[in-house]
């Protein structure tokens, strides 16, 4: 039986965006302009029913900081929007799913719980960042597909 209730849409306005008083929130701020296939994908995820109305996805200007790959980005956070911790458990199944998915895009590189994955070396050491960006990607899943 299919699910009746609203979809989940990925869109500014829903007070999810970030609090405005993080310098790096300002300095980044929110935005939901994805390639048409990784938006696709981002609204297929909030929506599938082990992750509807438990995470919330988003991207930002100049994201990650100096690639500029805002488009072929997103942040996974808890369903509160940015800056919501999302729940470690909760996290390593959506991590495994994006990570296993089969279908295009591909993953080009991917940080969760102080871990990177990138296509090029396999995994390593999560790289550093703003304090005030969730650096070691604790709170947080960050995936750029190529």
């Amino acid at each position: 039986m299919a699910r009746t209730s609203p979809r989940v849409v990925l869109e500014a306005g829903q007070g999810k965006d970030g609090n405005p008083n993080v310098a790096y929130v300002r300095a980044h701020p929110t935005n939901y302009s994805w390639r048409a296939d990784i938006e696709q994908l981002t609204n297929r995820l909030v929506n599938i029913d082990p992750f509807y109305t438990r995470i919330w996805m988003n991207t930002y200007f100049d994201h990650p900081p100096g690639w500029q790959k805002d488009n072929v980005s997103f942040d996974v956070w808890g369903f509160g929007g940015r800056g919501d911790p999302l729940d470690a458990s909760l996290g390593n199944q959506v991590f495994q799913t994006l990570f296993d998915d089969p279908n295009l895009p591909n993953i080009w590189w991917a940080i969760w719980q102080g871990r990177m994955w990138t296509r090029a070396g396999g995994w390593g050491q999560a790289p550093s960042g703003p304090p005030d960006s969730d650096p070691g990607h604790y709170s947080h899943i960050h995936v750029t597909y190529m």
